[in-house]
């Protein structure tokens, strides 16, 4: 005897089901919290060098494009010159590109970190060693304002004492009795960087795998959202997955070359200038210059706070550097480089940035407006194929000053504020009625 089983009721099983099943995980994840916590860990540091490997993929492939298509595949063109050579052409480009795109990133990370660190640490020493004669040049300073505004030199001697005498105390009661434990932990540490490096070589060697076969990749993720989803859905996914691609594509590798032009211009300003700790301070400008709106003052006050110990003077000249820099990338380096890819208004920037570095802290500043960018695309989306199903404008404009819609022989007319008639605007309840009834 066959069971004849209504779609319905097959499909709100299913859906029960899976509530059961979720429950009883999320009983149990609750009751075994550090074993669940373990496996988090361990599920973590398993994936970290395969995402590290796409990410790795997903940035280098405009570079790995310059090379394939400018580069070497006009030499494939002449080493092989039959058709029935197409494809060990097409190989011949792919291998060269992918080894001088790993060998050209291997050199800007392995370069920079070479010229980097060593004045990075160098000015970090410096900060350290000179901190006494910087206490002393801020008290003569802050001794030799007007008289007339004694007290607040004397309230900014009180807060300078107690920030120097902190540190020092910090320093000879916390930092130097617990060196053994600072040792084993430098020791835990080399362990961990040795995991870091380990696993930076794998997101390396995954990372050339998956730029070797990426039209594959592409094609079997194609084909299982065909198969899971109908036609008129699977072609908006994927439309929707190229809005994604092009959007978090065109803003990070954007936001990138923009954060090193920024920081290459301080530097070379900081150096005609004679500032100290120039290659620190132009790091720190760059690196925060990623965030969008704050990252600059992010950057800006704890440079100007290193230039104030050496000179007030030096500090005042760079916050207004800063500031004439930002409103230069804002205006004529960030949309000559990013363009308008988020197409978003500066409120919706400024709340996701909120909201993304709320939850996710620094990676949410940054990845929080694209991500915003996305969404926002995708419920205009669904917004305007309903609208368009209900014979209604999409337009944005078309709905200032709109009271109501009325259906008058069968078409749904927008009424205006000053055209809506006395004995219509009853109606509106009535047509929220119908609509609720026909969703």
């Amino acid at each position: 005897m066959k069971w004849n089983i209504e779609k319905k009721y097959l499909r709100v099983g299913v859906i029960l089901l899976g509530v059961i099943i979720l429950s009883i995980l999320f009983n149990y994840s609750l009751q075994h919290s550090e074993e669940m916590n373990n496996f988090s860990a361990t599920v973590k540091g398993t994936m970290w060098p395969i995402v590290m490997g796409c990410v790795l993929a997903y940035l280098l492939n405009p570079i790995l494009h310059f090379f394939e298509y400018y580069c070497f595949l006009p030499i494939g063109n002449l080493l092989y010159k039959k058709p029935d050579k197409e494809l060990k052409k097409k190989k011949f480009a792919r291998a060269f590109a992918i080894f001088f795109t790993i060998v050209f990133f291997l050199i800007v990370v392995v370069g920079g970190l070479y010229l980097v660190v060593p004045q990075v640490y160098q000015s970090l020493i410096k900060i350290v060693t000179d901190a006494p004669s910087y206490y002393n040049e801020i008290q003569s300073w802050i001794n030799s304002l007007n008289k007339e505004k004694s007290e607040i030199s004397r309230y900014l001697l009180m807060g300078l004492d107690r920030i120097y005498f902190q540190a020092i105390e910090y320093l000879n009661n916390d930092i130097l009795p617990n060196m053994d434990k600072i040792v084993a932990g430098i020791t835990s540490g080399i362990v961990g960087g040795l995991k870091i490096i380990l696993n930076m070589v794998l997101a390396i060697i995954i990372s050339v795998y998956v730029m070797a076969g990426k039209e594959t990749l592409i094609s079997v993720a194609k084909k299982l959202v065909y198969s899971i989803f109908s036609i008129k859905n699977a072609n908006s996914v994927l439309d929707g997955m190229r809005y994604v691609s092009q959007v978090f594509g065109g803003f990070v590798n954007g936001k990138i070359i923009d954060s090193f032009i920024i920081g290459a211009i301080c530097y070379v300003f900081m150096v005609i200038v004679g500032f100290d700790y120039a290659v620190l301070i132009s790091i720190v400008v760059g690196v925060t210059n990623v965030i969008p709106y704050f990252g600059p003052f992010i950057g800006a006050i704890p440079s100007a706070f290193i230039l104030l110990m050496i000179s007030p003077k030096q500090s005042i000249i760079f916050v207004i550097f800063v500031i004439v820099l930002q409103q230069v990338d804002g205006n004529i380096i960030g949309p000559l480089i990013l363009g308008d890819r988020l197409k978003l208004s500066s409120m919706w920037i400024l709340f996701a940035i909120l909201v993304g570095g709320g939850l996710f802290g620094v990676l949410g500043m940054i990845l929080g407006a694209p991500c915003f960018a996305c969404i926002y695309s995708l419920v205009g989306t669904i917004c305007r194929s309903k609208l368009k199903e209900r014979n209604l404008p999409t337009d944005t404009d078309d709905f200032y000053g709109l009271e109501c819609i009325v259906s008058e022989n069968g078409k749904n007319v927008p009424m205006m504020k000053e055209h809506v008639p006395e004995n219509m605007k009853g109606k509106q309840k009535e047509i929220k009625k119908e609509d609720n009834e026909q969703e």
